[in-house]
């Protein structure tokens, strides 16, 4: 942990690449950061970055800048899972660290639902805006499904310590080809441990809601004329005549087991648009990355190539 307080340069190269109020001097100062290498968090910095916000407060380019940040600490096919993932929020790599850590502070306090606390990077008094869509996109990356992060009542910007943030899902889902990562590579012994169970819950809740209408399967024997009114809208034409009770609801459990194997089906097909716009999110911003550099080296290349035809030119002229 970090005895100072410092921010990755990626937020800057990242910023340089997808800020849209950014000057042209600003841009290339920005991408002449360096992505590996932390810098001290300042009152300039703080003060350059609020005004950054206000110009376009509605750009997300800071939320996804923190998220890239934050993700890239994450090896290639993981996740952390939602819950570790606001266990060890605090703890975990982020685009700000200072002594005690992060500045965040999550705790769960029932299925699908916790509070969040931020109070890093101080002096940038909105940076609310850009925390609560990092929280979003990191609670997605970590298989959380219908996330809703809401502001709380304590907010820096209108004098509190904190920013405080209310956050809420409806499940969790694994993302695909990817494996839960073991939060002690990360972290080593540090890692907070997380009661079992406090997710699954909510995510088996669907699955339950077919199955109350199966009784009337076995019910129908005994209540006919009730279960040929039920069959009727649902099958509709398609049903021969002289079927029994006992064949119209086979043929409409089918019915109802197929559209849940879709509904599954546009549930993984959702997922999978999400984590793509992740990863497309981060590859844009890597490929952006490395072209500011290129841009820069080969700016550096004219100069050096400049000078040096000045100097030939001085000795020719002095000769």
């Amino acid at each position: 942990m970090s005895t100072t307080q410092e921010i990755s340069g990626k937020v800057f190269r990242f910023l340089s690449a997808m800020h849209p109020s950014l000057s042209k001097s600003e841009r290339k100062r920005y991408a002449g950061f360096d992505p590996d290498k932390w810098y001290p968090w300042t009152p300039e910095v703080s003060s350059e970055f609020t005004d950054l916000m206000r110009r376009s407060p509605r750009d997300t380019s800071f939320a996804r800048g923190f998220t890239y940040v934050a993700q890239r600490a994450v090896p290639e096919g993981r996740y952390i899972p939602t819950t570790d993932l606001l266990a060890n929020l605090g703890r975990l790599p982020s685009a700000f660290r200072g002594p005690e850590g992060s500045g965040y502070q999550a705790t769960v306090d029932g299925p699908g639902h916790a509070r969040v606390v931020y109070s890093g990077m101080p002096g940038f008094s909105n940076v609310c805006i850009a925390i609560q869509g990092e929280l979003t996109q990191r609670l997605q990356a970590s298989g959380a499904q219908g996330v809703v992060v809401k502001h709380g009542s304590a907010c820096r910007v209108n004098g509190s310590d904190v920013c405080e943030f209310e956050v809420e899902w409806s499940g969790e889902t694994p993302p695909p080809d990817a494996e839960p990562l073991d939060l002690r590579e990360l972290l080593g012994d540090e890692v907070e441990t997380v009661e079992p169970a406090v997710t699954p819950e909510p995510a088996a809740e669907p699955a339950q809601a077919p199955e109350k209408k199966a009784p009337p399967e076995t019910a129908a024997p005994s209540t006919p004329p009730a279960a040929e009114t039920q069959a009727e809208p649902s099958v509709g034409d398609q049903l021969s005549e002289g079927q029994s009770s006992e064949d119209l609801f086979v043929q409409l459990r089918k019915r109802l087991a197929e559209a849940d194997r879709h509904a599954q089906l546009y549930r993984d097909a959702q997922q999978e648009i999400d984590r793509l716009k992740v990863e497309l999110s981060r590859l844009r911003a890597q490929a952006q990355a490395d072209i500011a550099q290129a841009e820069k080296e080969r700016d550096e290349a004219r100069e050096a190539l400049a000078t040096l035809k000045d100097r030939i030119r001085t000795i020719v002229s002095d000769d």
